[in-house]
């Protein structure tokens, strides 16, 4: 994988350069911005992914399905955002200003389109359960079933440090589901004599659960403690403290490109075989 996607994984590096580049410009607040965009966008695109895994595995690909369940489930993710975006002072104080303007209207609109969207959704389900008799793609309505409602509670219910709820309780649902699909992807990593010589260090981590966990644990030190002692130590407006917060989006930054580039079944069939989709 290092030899075939080499020029992907070094062409992602870049993402620990722009964050300071663009402090150091003064636009820490526009990248602040568009990486914590990003950030919740990552969470709906996992979201969908899991739909879309579902959906291939059950047979459940028509081409008006396809358009209904992504419209659905892009515009119910996005509305509950948009709108507690409009409704919090501190998460207000993280727009550029050129966009606050518009944001109230822009919720008005993702609202009436949700509604409308769901509407249809409904419709074309129940179409397919009573008038032609389709089989019910149950995966793929638990999944809608249990994160649709936790983001439209979490993000629309008031609540002290909102922004930290947010991020704690959105992303601790987030990382399960993805922690799972990655262990059940990586029993490949277990496969073949040659496996140490051919996968290197993610054979390792993932040959057992505890040193899959230990890594986690390792770097999640790594990632947390700099940027605590930064942040305890100087203010958060200070240039060392934006800098260092901005190259450590980095991380997240490239896991959210390359979460965008290798998870692709139709195009890497060896995904597909991990995932044992066939």
């Amino acid at each position: 994988e290092r030899g075939a996607r080499k020029r992907l994984l070094l062409g992602s590096l870049v993402f620990f350069i722009i964050g300071p580049v663009m402090v150091l410009a003064g636009a820490g607040l526009v990248f602040f911005f568009l990486a914590a965009l990003w950030a919740y966008y990552h969470l709906v695109k996992q979201h969908y992914g899991f739909m879309v895994l579902y959906k291939k595995k059950n047979n459940d690909l028509a081409p008006v399905d396809n358009a209904l369940d992504r419209m659905f489930l892009m515009l119910a993710f996005t509305y509950p955002f948009v709108a507690f975006v409009a409704s919090d002072r501190e998460a207000m104080a993280r727009v550029p200003a050129p966009l606050l303007a518009g944001i109230n209207t822009l919720a008005a609109v993702l609202l009436a389109a949700t509604i409308v969207i769901a509407l249809a959704w409904a419709a074309r389900q129940v179409q397919r359960a009573v008038l032609l008799g389709l089989p019910l793609d149950v995966p793929k309505y638990l999944l809608l079933a249990a994160a649709i409602p936790m983001h439209w509670v979490v993000l629309l219910t008031p609540m002290p440090h909102k922004a930290l709820a947010i991020v704690a309780i959105l992303t601790i649902y987030h990382n399960f589901q993805y922690h799972r699909l990655i262990w059940f992807h990586n029993k490949k990593y277990s496969v073949g004599d040659d496996r140490r010589e051919r996968y290197g260090g993610a054979e390792l981590i993932s040959r057992r659960l505890v040193y899959y966990i230990a890594f986690g644990i390792l770097f999640g030190i790594w990632y947390q403690a700099p940027r605590q002692y930064i942040g305890k130590t100087n203010s958060p407006a200070s240039l060392s403290t934006q800098l260092l917060a901005a190259f450590f989006w980095g991380y997240a930054l490239i896991h959210y490109y390359l979460d965008s580039k290798i998870w692709r079944v139709r195009r890497d069939p060896s995904v597909g075989k991990a995932l044992h989709m066939d």
